[in-house]
Parts: structure tokens; C-alpha cells; sequence
């Protein structure tokens, strides 16, 4: 039986959660300390509504980085109370706040609100005044002493004005380290681990088919927000786990939307944050709504994948919902055949992130396929597989130019390059032979596989 999925984090590093109301910068901050753009920005209220976490540094060390959604208290706004409660979560678990203000706007009942809470939290706080882009301006963090947090820090998150500073104090209040122990370092974000040492699964979906209530479920808390509002997971959320003594770190994007669906800016920006770290996992979850069934929407999404190169697991969602399931599943699967013919032989699991049904199903099925699309293949191997297909494909009567080696030049897709006399004379049906023989001999079931042909360098 399969050990039960924990909640884990990529190291036993020091959290610093930036919080506030709504639209005093938090998320610039954020990604001014990251020194790269993860979090939405916008110049509106409520946009960050799910707590990111993501690695970063302040002065020296290393630490975890948590932006939160704006914190209303008392909200009667079912969402707000919700994002306010995804914040309040973040502070339990924090070594630092940050508390950021809008010093332009001045003091306002619902910074005081919030000051109020952190007064009675057991954790150091830095007041941040945020939005002080010169020394002209400094006046204006005067009043935030009435918050009774100590001296306020000006910053402009904007411009990395004083940002420094509040690296510094931030980090003097952190416990110290061990004797002997190092600060360590930040792993390279560009890059993507072993597989078999973290997993990354990024969870993808049109608006509101239930990913926020899958990646929950997987983690077995509240970790994203949900609401019956399409749309309303906006950054893309990591969530690491530990299911069987391995890591899996699940990404739950924004919903994609055609382009020509999308109407607001920020959910726009939120796509284009979904399609790079699609490309930036091992493998995707592709949750649909199994009783209103694959849509037009669906299947751009399906090629959006492709696209990236990334293999893909196939969550029929809302399984509970469905009334008679034995005939739902027959014209679910001849409605993937039609509309998902360029994806074959994808994975599917009808689950429901409701009551968990089969959900843990998914996460062994992407580690199966990220394993796959990981694989290197000995030079070797591929050149005695590639003697033996030309040499079927001869005796079944088929011809092509002169094929001399094959070696492979890549993962996530596995990439192969076949070097010949004279590529261009290559019929397009020889390389698809090709390709689907390398996914049977190698045994790397549906993942996309690509095949270049070259021209051989003697030749050239």
C-alpha cells in the first residue's frame, strides 16, 4: 500500500511572509527580492489571491519567500475571507513578517486592522513603507509609527530603493545559525532536478474544471484558494510534497483561455506565467471536466502542451457527478480519440478531487511518464535499433536515402538526431516509422518523441 502524501519543503530554510491589505505592493517586493518576476503585479486589489512560496536571499542567507493575498479582516466577501485566511496560515508558519503599507496612501483602518493581529503574533515583524521612490518622500512614513511595529523602513519595491536595508534588519532577526553550519546555497531555478529525486507535475486546465481542488487534495490541506469564479487562480502556486519517500513539487497554474477569451489583463499575464512553468516541469496534469466533457478550449490546451515537448496524464475530473459512469466512459474515450488524435495513447484517470477518488492514481502515472521522457539511451543501443528498423523497412518493401548514425541530443522531449546522406529526400512517413519504433523498443509509451534528420557532416 502507497505511504500517504506529506506536506515537505525543499530545505529546512527560514520563512519570511510578506503580508498586508490589498494593492500596497506585496508582490512587488516579492519579486524585487527574488530578483525576478513570479508573482502577478498589477495596479489593482486582489490580484495575488493564493500564497506563493518560492527560494530567495535576503542580505546573506537563503530563505523562503511566501507573498500572500491581501488581508481584509471581517470581510463579509466570501473570497476575501478565503485569500485573508490563506495569509493568516502563512503567518503560523513564518520566522519573519513583513508587514508592507502603501506609505503614499498613509495609514488606513485596515492597516491598523492588521497591525492589530501582528501585534499578538510570536514573531518578529519589519514595518515596510513601501512605495517611498526618493528622499522627498520619506516624510511620509512618519505616520506609520502609530502602528506601534517599531521603526517603519522606506522602500520602493519599484526601483529597489532601500530594499538592502530591509534585507538586512530581516535577516538580523532570524535565529542564528548552528555552529559550524553554512547559510548554503539557492538551487538553480532555471534548471529542473532529477526526476527521481523531485518531481515536477504542473496541474493545467481551462478555468474552473477543479485544479485547485485537485493539487488540495493531493496535499491534503487547503493550500489554494477555491471558488466557483472561473479565473480565480492567478499565479502559479507551488506545493511540495512527499508521497513514498520522494519529493513531488505540483504547480497549480491559472487557468489557459484562448487568447481571444481572455478579457482581463491580469489572467492574461497569468497565462503566460502557466506556459513557462508548463515548460519549466517534467510532466503535465491535464485536469477536464468529465460531465461537461472536452471542449474546443481543451483541445488548444492539449497542443499547448505538446508544444512544450512535456508528457501528459489525462484527470477526468468530477467522477462523482457523473450519473451513469460505465456509458460516460465509452463516449469520453471515443471523444478523445476523435478530438485528441494528435495525442494518442495519453494516460486518463477518471478521478474526483471532491472525495479523492483515484487522485493519487495521477501522481504515480506522471512520475511513470517523467521517467520515461527523462531517459538517456546509449549511443549503441540506438545505432544497433536503427540497423535493425531500415533493415525491416527494406524487407517489407520500403526504400530511403542512406541512414548512418543516430544519437540522442535530448530529454523532455526525447529528442533524436539521425544523420544521413541526403535528409531532405526522406519521405515525412519514414521519420513518424521511426519515431513510434523508438517509443515501442525503448518503452517509452505515449511521450512525444522527436526525430531530426541531419545531414551527415562527411557530407557536408
Amino acid at each position: 500500500m502507497s505511504a500517504p502524501v506529506t506536506p515537505g519543503r525543499a530545505r529546512a530554510l527560514p520563512r519570511v511572509a510578506i503580508v498586508g491589505r490589498p494593492n500596497v505592493g506585496k508582490s512587488s517586493l516579492f519579486n524585487r527580492l527574488l530578483r525576478r518576476r513570479e508573482a502577478i503585479v498589477l495596479d489593482r486589489p486582489g490580484v495575488t489571491r493564493d500564497r506563493l512560496e518560492r527560494e530567495g536571499r535576503l542580505a546573506t542567507r537563503p530563505v523562503l519567500l511566501v507573498d500572500t493575498g491581501g488581508i481584509v479582516p471581517g470581510s463579509d466577501d466570501d473570497l476575501y475571507r478565503q485569500v485573508s485566511r490563506q495569509a493568516l496560515v502563512a503567518l503560523d508558519t513564518a520566522d519573519v513578517i513583513a508587514l508592507v503599507i502603501d506609505a503614499r496612501a498613509g495609514v488606513t483602518s485596515l492597516d491598523e486592522q492588521v497591525a492589530e493581529v501582528l501585534r499578538r503574533a510570536a514573531v518578529p515583524v519589519v514595518l515596510v513603507a513601501n512605495k517611498v521612490d526618493g528622499e522627498a518622500q520619506e516624510v511620509l512614513v512618519h505616520d506609520a509609527w502609530r502602528l506601534g511595529l517599531g521603526e517603519p523602513v522606506p522602500v520602493s519595491a519599484e526601483t529597489g530603493r532601500g530594499i538592502e536595508e530591509f534585507a538586512e534588519l530581516a535577516e538580523s532577526l532570524l535565529a542564528p545559525l548552528p555552529e559550524g553550519e553554512a547559510a548554503g546555497s539557492i538551487a538553480d531555478d532555471e534548471g529542473l532536478p532529477d526526476p527521481r529525486e523531485e518531481l515536477c507535475v504542473a496541474v493545467v486546465g481551462r478555468p474552473n474544471v477543479g485544479k485547485s481542488s485537485l493539487v488540495n487534495r493531493l496535499a491534503g490541506e487547503e493550500r489554494v484558494t477555491v471558488s466557483p469564479v472561473p479565473g480565480t487562480t492567478r499565479d502559479a502556486v507551488d506545493v511540495l510534497l512527499r508521497r513514498d519517500g520522494n519529493r513531488i513539487r505540483l504547480v497549480d497554474t491559472a487557468g489557459i483561455r484562448r487568447r481571444a477569451k481572455v478579457e482581463a489583463r491580469d489572467e492574461s499575464v497569468g497565462i503566460l506565467m502557466t506556459r513557462r512553468r508548463l515548460a519549466r516541469s517534467h510532466v503535465a496534469i491535464f485536469v477536464l471536466d468529465a460531465v461537461q466533457g472536452i471542449t474546443s478550449g481543451d483541445v488548444a490546451i492539449a497542443g499547448e502542451i505538446l508544444e512544450t515537448g512535456r508528457p501528459m496524464v489525462l484527470a477526468l475530473n468530477k467522477w462523482d457527478l457523473v450519473e451513469d459512469p460505465e456509458r460516460r466512459v465509452g463516449e469520453l474515450d471515443a471523444d478523445l480519440e476523435r478530438r485528441l488524435a494528435f495525442a494518442p495513447r495519453v494516460p486518463r484517470v477518471t478521478v474526483s478531487a471532491l472525495s479523492g477518488q483515484r487522485a493519487f492514481r495521477l501522481l504515480d502515472l506522471a512520475r511513470e511518464q517523467a521517467l520515461a521522457a527523462t531517459r538517456r539511451i546509449p549511443t549503441s543501443e540506438l545505432n544497433r535499433f536503427l540497423e535493425r528498423s531500415l533493415a525491416e523497412l527494406l524487407a517489407g518493401g520500403g526504400s530511403t536515402t542512406r541512414m548512418l548514425y543516430i544519437t540522442q541530443t535530448g530529454t523532455l522531449p526525447p529528442r533524436f538526431a539521425i544523420f544521413c546522406r541526403e535528409p531532405e529526400q526522406v519521405d515525412p512517413s519514414i521519420r513518424r516509422y521511426l519515431e513510434s519504433r523508438i517509443r515501442e523498443e525503448f518503452d517509452l509509451g505515449p511521450i512525444p518523441v522527436v526525430v531530426d534528420l541531419k545531414l551527415s557532416p562527411r557530407r557536408r
